[in-house]
This record gives structure tokens, C-alpha cells and sequence, in this order.
């Protein structure tokens, strides 16, 4: 009698241990996705729901229970199933699991996030893509004028016929298209001298051209296209990611992070982001496809919440599991360890609260 009596105790003490630790992952897990909620709450619904998980799988075991009377064992099987998938399939393992991982992962998740986000930030502030693109367009135009104005004097020094002849027009009038009309200028005399006069004066007028074109065309689209980045809140955001990243180094331990202020920070961070990527989308998908595909991912990349936030949630973290998003970080081990720990505390309950054979 003794025997069976301290099995049972030891039982309902170690049910009662794994019920804690359980529960205590699945509360972590609830308030990392709702924080504003009072954690007593979370306490407990959770340990409500972990004995009822753990009633199911009692329900089952009775069911096959041939030392013992067991009435109406069929609806004992299928309520006990229903129970534990609603219960434990569908709230006390994925909570737990993702406790688990949270811990884990966050780390290194949020260093990730912290060095893409800046990087982000600090190409912002030399200008962002946009500026890569426009001064890249500036110079193919600039090479274009140079390219049009070199054929125009050499034609001009032909030695075959020098001067400004039907050829050396046909370049000018292509300037003309891209610079807007330009001055013909008068060759004084047909020599060497009087040429390189031409060209010079022709070079001149080109080049003040050239200049009025690239600020009134480019450098005013470029301003347009950046008029929303504000450079002081981005030199905020990128001072305080900063801070984060030093902290961090300077106590690789610590378990604080990410703040809410971290968080508030990321998210602000890749609204700014996020709102440029539109903005260079409308703006160059067309002209600059190749650029525009390397934006498009960083779109979807800083679009909604950012990886660090992403992670307190559950409903996320699973979503990405099944995406294939955490190959390689040891999921599935920490799925497992959830397992274990629930499946432990259901056998307890069964030992400390099973039914005395016949």
C-alpha cells in the first residue's frame, strides 16, 4: 500500500513541477505577443489549459485501460484526442516551443537586424540608391555630350575638310536634342588656329550647357526623390542603434535586449526604409529594372515589422519555421524539448491520478 501511495505522491509533486515549467514558457510566449495584458492572466488560463491537455491524455490512456471498468471507452478516446489537439497541439507546444527558441535565437537575430538596419541608414544618409542611379546617369549623359563634342572637333580638324562642314553640324544638331539649341559660332578663319578658337569658344558654350542641364534635370530630381528623408531623424535612429550595438559588445551576456525602445527604434527605422524603397520604385522600376529588383527585396525585407519584433511573436515564428526561414538554427530541438517536458507531466498526471485496477 505504501509502495503505490509514494509513487503517487512523487507523481502529482513531478506533474506539478513540469505543469510549472511549462506553463511558465507558455505565459513568456503570451506576453512576448501581447505585453500590454496582465501576466496573471496568462498564469491562469495556461495552467487551466495544461491540466485540461493533461486530462485528454488520461482520457486515452483509460480507454485502453483492460484492467479496469471503464465506461463508454470510445467517447473517452475521441474526447481525449479532441482535447489534447486544442489544448496542447494547438496552444501549450507551439508556446512552448517558441519560448524555447526565442531565448535562443534573439540574439543573434537582433545583431542582424541591427547591422542591416544601419547599413540601411547610413547609405540613406550618402544618398541611397537614388543617388547611385542619377549619378550614374549623370555620367553616361555627361560621356554622351563628351563622346558628341569630341566627333564635332575632330570633324572640324579634318584634314580631309576642315572647318564646320555638313558633318560636324550633324553632331550640334544632336547636342541641340539633348542641351537645347546651341549658338553656332562663326569660324574667323579657316586655319589651324582659328579651329582650335572655334572648338574652344563651342566647348565653352557646350560645358555651361552641360552644367545647366545636369543640375536642372538630375541634381533637382535627385532633391526631389530624397525631400522626405529626414537626415536628422535618421542620424537619431543610426546613434541609437549604436548605443545598442555597444552595449551589447561590451556585455555579450546580457539578457535585456532587445528594449522596448530597441524595438520602437527598428520599427521607425524601417518605416524610413521601407517608405525610400516605394519611393525608388515608382521612380525608376521602369528605367532601372536590375537596380529595382535589389529594392524590391530589400522592400519586402524592411516591410512591416522588423525580424526582431517578428520574433516575439508566435503565430510569426512558426509561419517562418514552415517557410524554411530557420534552417540551421536547431527548431526542431526545441520542439522536441517542449515535447519532452509536456509529455513528461502527462504521464505523471496519469501515474498520480490513475485508476485502481480491479
Amino acid at each position: 500500500m505504501n509502495k503505490p501511495s509514494f509513487l503517487k505522491i512523487f507523481a502529482l509533486c513531478a506533474f506539478v513541477v513540469l505543469l510549472g515549467v511549462s506553463c511558465w514558457a507558455t505565459v513568456e510566449s503570451l506576453h512576448l505577443l501581447l505585453p500590454s495584458w496582465p501576466v496573471i492572466f496568462f498564469w491562469a488560463i495556461t495552467m487551466v489549459f495544461f491540466v485540461v491537455a493533461s486530462i485528454g491524455t488520461k482520457l486515452i490512456v483509460d480507454s485502453f485501460n483492460q484492467h479496469a471498468f471503464i465506461d463508454r471507452r470510445g467517447a473517452r478516446l475521441i474526447g481525449g484526442i479532441v482535447l489534447l489537439l486544442a489544448f496542447w497541439v494547438c496552444f501549450s507546444l507551439p508556446t512552448n516551443t517558441h519560448t524555447f527558441f526565442y531565448r535562443a535565437a534573439i540574439k543573434d537575430v537582433l545583431v542582424q537586424d541591427l547591422t542591416n538596419t544601419r547599413s540601411q541608414l547610413e547609405a540613406l544618409l550618402q544618398g541611397g540608391t537614388a543617388e547611385k542611379i542619377i549619378k550614374q546617369e549623370k555620367e553616361d549623359f555627361t560621356n554622351k555630350i563628351n563622346g558628341l563634342f569630341s566627333n564635332f572637333a575632330s570633324e572640324v580638324n579634318n584634314p580631309g575638310n576642315p572647318g564646320w562642314a555638313d558633318k560636324a553640324e550633324k553632331y550640334i544638331i544632336e547636342m541641340d536634342r539633348a542641351l537645347g539649341t546651341l549658338n553656332r559660332l562663326k569660324l574667323r578663319s579657316n586655319t589651324h588656329a582659328g579651329r582650335q578658337e572655334l572648338i574652344a569658344a563651342m566647348r565653352k558654350q557646350v560645358d555651361e550647357k552641360l552644367a545647366s542641364h545636369l543640375k536642372t534635370v538630375y541634381d533637382t530630381r535627385l532633391a526631389s526623390i530624397n525631400k522626405e528623408l529626414n537626415q536628422n531623424d535618421i542620424r537619431n535612429l543610426i546613434a541609437e542603434i549604436q548605443k545598442v550595438q555597444e552595449k551589447m559588445q561590451q556585455n555579450p551576456k546580457r539578457t535585456d535586449e532587445p528594449t522596448e525602445k530597441t524595438s520602437i527604434v527598428l520599427s521607425q527605422s524601417y518605416r524610413i526604409i521601407n517608405n525610400y524603397s516605394d519611393v525608388l520604385l515608382q521612380e525608376f522600376e521602369k528605367s532601372n529594372p536590375p537596380q529595382m529588383k535589389l529594392t524590391q527585396e530589400q522592400k519586402k525585407y524592411f516591410s512591416g515589422i522588423s525580424e526582431t519584433e517578428r520574433m516575439r511573436s508566435v503565430v510569426d515564428v512558426w509561419r517562418d519555421f514552415f517557410a524554411g526561414k530557420y534552417a540551421g538554427r536547431g527548431f526542431v530541438f526545441w520542439i522536441m524539448l517542449g515535447a519532452l517536458i509536456d509529455i513528461a507531466g502527462f504521464i505523471f498526471f496519469d501515474i498520480a491520478f490513475k485508476k485502481d485496477e480491479l
